[in-house]
């Protein structure tokens, strides 16, 4: 847990054109026992497709991000962006001020256009998808799972509201882990390890209960695979489609994505997404935007609240970040959330300060070994940015 001051003592300082240049550069760092599998899946496995936008949605250049420091518990050093970098298994690292880019960089010679695969950070944007469904109609956060899926009436699901599944509280005796081998159901359900998985009729036949329903918070992927299998029963069998229809294009993505699929063309919505370090940063600009770009909803409103509210009374996780509808939000919530996936991937976006910060690995460990050193990272770049307010908070 870290001091939080979204102060605003620091100014941006006027740079020179050379370093405006530089900052946007593909730079690279030799750091070392990195993987290459987060590059570009979709050359590889088996995807659908979602367009691009034939308007993408401008991200300007501005005033070049300033030095930045920052410490971490427990170490008396000063650390700086360069430092982390250079330190730890990084592949793209991007900060927005409003729509405007002052901070990208590549390392480990990814470029622009390369494809970086979300790992979970790819729940929340199906939670996006979800949230359309839900202000249109297509299935509601109090139905029940054994309701609207009448093969799922006998299983250990069937009892769970669509909404205790969001919040990762089914009460589904369920086993995560992202160890290469392990006999688990995130693994099970995930279509790169698992292609020839029927994720439906293997999540059907679950039935063990480890709680009741909507009364323990437990992460699995697999939850959000049965949502997807909803999903698909509900708006259409492609994802991915309604992706671009409702998304995609209308958010202005300047790339196509992809979303890795099994052999049967069930999504990975849990964690097979794929897109570049913009659109990555697109997505958090439009939930930072409340769900509208230039004045058009594309996303309810109603529903990013929703999403980022804090609820200490649903079930919780036992120390921050805390969980929303299949987003984490940071103990100093106020609307901050962020997307956050295995092995690096992360998207952090503060309203009060207007910042968005994408982060893209490819570090060896499910549990990314800079994560002590990002979250600081995170909180002195949004200091440096958040103008003259100043509001003295905790987060994780």
């Amino acid at each position: 847990m870290y001091e939080y001051f979204w102060a605003a003592t620091c100014k941006l300082r006027a740079a020179p054109a050379l370093i405006a240049y530089l900052l946007f550069q593909p730079f690279a760092h030799a750091q070392s026992g990195c993987v290459n599998g987060y590059l570009n899946p979709q050359d590889t496995y088996s995807h659908n497709t979602a367009s691009a936008s034939t308007s993408p949605l401008p991200l300007k250049p501005g005033q070049p991000l300033g030095a930045v420091s920052y410490k971490v518990a427990g170490d008396t050093a000063a650390y700086t962006l360069d430092d982390f970098l250079g330190k730890f298994c990084t592949t793209g690292f991007l900060v927005l001020k409003d729509d405007q880019i002052v901070f990208e960089r590549y390392l480990q010679g990814r470029k622009a256009s390369d494809g970086l695969l979300s790992a979970s950070m790819s729940k929340t944007v199906f939670a996006l998808l979800m949230g359309i469904a839900i202000n249109d109609g297509k299935l509601a956060l109090t139905d029940r799972i054994g309701a609207v899926m009448p093969d799922f009436k006998d299983s250990a699901f069937a009892d769970a509201t669509v909404e205790d599944v969001l919040r990762m509280s089914s009460g589904v005796a369920l086993n995560n882990s992202f160890d290469p081998g392990a006999d688990s159901d995130n693994r099970a359900t995930n279509p790169i390890v698992s292609p020839r998985q029927d994720v439906r009729e293997y999540l059907r036949r679950k039935k063990e209960l480890a709680a009741e329903a909507g009364t323990a918070f437990k992460y699995n992927g697999a939850q959000t695979a049965l949502l997807g299998a909803l999903m698909s029963q509900q708006v259409g069998p492609s994802l991915t489609a309604y992706l671009q229809d409702k998304v995609w294009v209308p958010m202005g993505a300047e790339s196509r994505a992809y979303w890795i699929k099994n052999y049967r063309g069930e999504e990975g919505v849990q964690g097979q997404f794929v897109a570049t370090l913009r659109d990555y940063a697109r997505l958090g600009y439009l939930v930072m935007k409340q769900g509208s770009i230039n004045g058009k909803e594309i996303v309810p409103a109603s529903w990013i609240a929703k999403m980022t509210e804090l609820r200490k009374d649903k079930p919780q996780p036992p120390n921050p970040p805390f969980y929303g509808l299949h987003i984490w939000i940071p103990q100093a919530a106020a609307g901050r959330a962020m997307f956050w996936g295995t092995n690096g991937q992360n998207i952090f976006i503060d309203p009060i300060a207007r910042v968005v910060i994408v982060h893209t690995g490819n570090s060896p460990k499910a549990e990314f070994d800079g994560n002590r050193h990002l979250f600081p990272l995170r909180d002195a770049i949004v200091r440096s940015l958040a103008g003259a307010q100043q509001i003295n908070v905790k987060t994780e």
